[in-house]
C-alpha cells in the first residue's frame, strides 16, 4: 500500500535532539507514513540513538549515513527514495505535534491532490516561543514581490509536483527551498493553508546563523534576478535585507522586531 506520507529528516551530530524529533513521529496518530532519515556522516551519538528506536518503527523507517553536499543534497536524496503521496522535511532539531499528519491529510483529501499544504508553526528560540502565521493572503502577499511565502517546515509537497518540477536546486547552499517554492508557484501550483500549528521549530537554522547571513542575501538577490525582471522590486528587496543583515549585528531585540514585521 503506498503510504500517505513520506517523512524526511536530514541530521548530522544532532544527539541533543534527534530524539524528540523522532518521538513525535512514533507518537502520530495517523500511521500511514514512511520515515526517512538521511543522515550526514554524523560524528557524536546520531546514529545509534536512531538505530535504538527503528524497531518501534515495525519496517516503516529507512536510516542511511553518508556523506553528504549539505541539507539539500540530503533532502534530495530522501525525496528520491520516497514512496508516498506527501513528503514532509523534518529537520533533526523540529518536532510534529501528535495530530499534525492527521490534520495535513485531511486536508490534501480536500484538494485535488496537486496542491501544497501549509500550516503555522512554532518558533522556539532562547527568549521563548512565537507563532509564525501563515495564511493565503499572506503568501500571495509575500510571493507577489517574489519573498517567501510559506513556512517551509510546517508545509507538505505532493510528490507529483517534485516529479513535474524537480528537487532542491544545489547551487543555492541556503536560499534553496524558497527557490524551490517559487519554481513551484511559477509552475501554476496551488497552495493551501491550515490555519493551526503544525510544528514546533527550533532556532539555529543555516540562515539565521550570522556567518552565512551575507551568502542568503546573495542568493535571494541570484532568486530575484531568476525570477523577478523588475529591477525596482530587486532593489526594493536587497534594501530590506540589508535592513535585516543590520539586526543581526545589533543584536536579539532588533531580530526579535525584525521577526515581527515580517510575520504580517
Amino acid at each position: 500500500m503506498t503510504p500517505d506520507f513520506s517523512i524526511i529528516t536530514v541530521s548530522y551530530n544532532s544527539e541533543s535532539t534527534i530524539e524528540r524529533t523522532i518521538a513525535s513521529m512514533l507518537n502520530q496518530k495517523h500511521d500511514n507514513f514512511e520515515y526517512i532519515i538521511i543522515d550526514g556522516g554524523s560524528k557524536d551519538k546520531t546514529n545509534a540513538i536512531i538505530e535504538t528506536l527503528k524497531p518501534q518503527f515495525n519496517g516503516k523507517l529507512t536510516h542511511i549515513s553518508e556523506p553528504d553536499r549539505g541539507i539539500y543534497d540530503g533532502m534530495n536524496k530522501g525525496i528520491s527514495l520516497a514512496k508516498g503521496n506527501l513528503v514532509g522535511l523534518l529537520n533533526s532539531d523540529d518536532y510534529y505535534y501528535e495530530d499534525t499528519l492527521s490534520k495535513v491529510y485531511k486536508t490534501y483529501l480536500e484538494t485535488d491532490g496537486k496542491t501544497v499544504i501549509s500550516g503555522e508553526l512554532i518558533f522556539k528560540g532562547d527568549k521563548g516561543e512565537q507563532l509564525l502565521r501563515t495564511s493565503e493572503e499572506r503568501f500571495l502577499k509575500k510571493t507577489n514581490t517574489f519573498k517567501n511565502g510559506v513556512r517551509h517546515p510546517a508545509t507538505f509537497v505532493p510528490m507529483n509536483i517534485y516529479k513535474s518540477v524537480g528537487l532542491f536546486n544545489l547551487d543555492y547552499k541556503i536560499a534553496a527551498d524558497a527557490e524551490l517554492m517559487l519554481r513551484i508557484y511559477k509552475a501554476d501550483f496551488k497552495f493551501k493553508f491550515v490555519n493551526e500549528v503544525l510544528i514546533v521549530m527550533a532556532d539555529g537554522g543555516a540562515s539565521n546563523t550570522k556567518g552565512l547571513f551575507k551568502q542568503l542575501v546573495h542568493e535571494n538577490w541570484l532568486i530575484l534576478k531568476k525570477y523577478c525582471p523588475n529591477t525596482i522590486l530587486r532593489y526594493y528587496y536587497i534594501s530590506m535585507a540589508i535592513v535585516r543583515l543590520s539586526a543581526k549585528e545589533m543584536g536579539s531585540k532588533v531580530v526579535s522586531y525584525y521577526r515581527k514585521v515580517d510575520n504580517t
